[in-house]
């Protein structure tokens, strides 16, 4: 009996410590999306060099990040959802840079809303994987 009450608290533990791990990972990029946001950027004029940029560093350091999480996490699922958000977010990065580029075209602005739609999702599907994971550890 002790035994078993230990083992679920050591899996809970775990569970809660990815749990953690996961936000350190996600929130980062849950920001990059904010500031990625296309409509926000094509109704203030865009963005300037130097904040593109900056977003720029962030992104590569949270992707960096991200890819790390995914690849030793145990989930075969977290490793697809981490890889899938790396190439959503990489995909919206491409599409808003040309956007703020082009100073807001209709077809710039459709395609970045459609990639941002696409990472955000992504995104929420990985932040479901670790909640799951929280609520049934092992």
């Amino acid at each position: 009996m002790q035994l078993r009450s230990a083992r679920r608290d050591r899996e809970r533990a775990e569970a809660a410590a990815r749990r953690a791990r996961g936000g350190t990972v996600l929130g980062p990029i849950l920001g990059v999306l904010d500031d990625l946001e296309p409509n926000a950027i094509a109704s203030s004029g865009g963005r300037s060099q130097e904040t593109i940029a900056n977003i720029g560093r962030r992104w590569w350091k949270a992707r960096d990040e991200l890819l790390v999480f995914g690849s030793v996490d145990p989930s075969g699922d977290v490793a697809l959802a981490a890889n899938s958000l790396a190439d959503a977010v990489a995909a919206t990065w491409t599409s808003v840079v040309r956007l703020n580029q082009e100073h807001a075209s209709a077809d710039g602005l459709q395609t970045a809303v459609a990639d941002h739609a696409e990472a955000r999702r992504a995104a929420d599907a990985l932040g479901e994987l670790l909640r799951r994971a929280e609520e049934s550890p092992g």
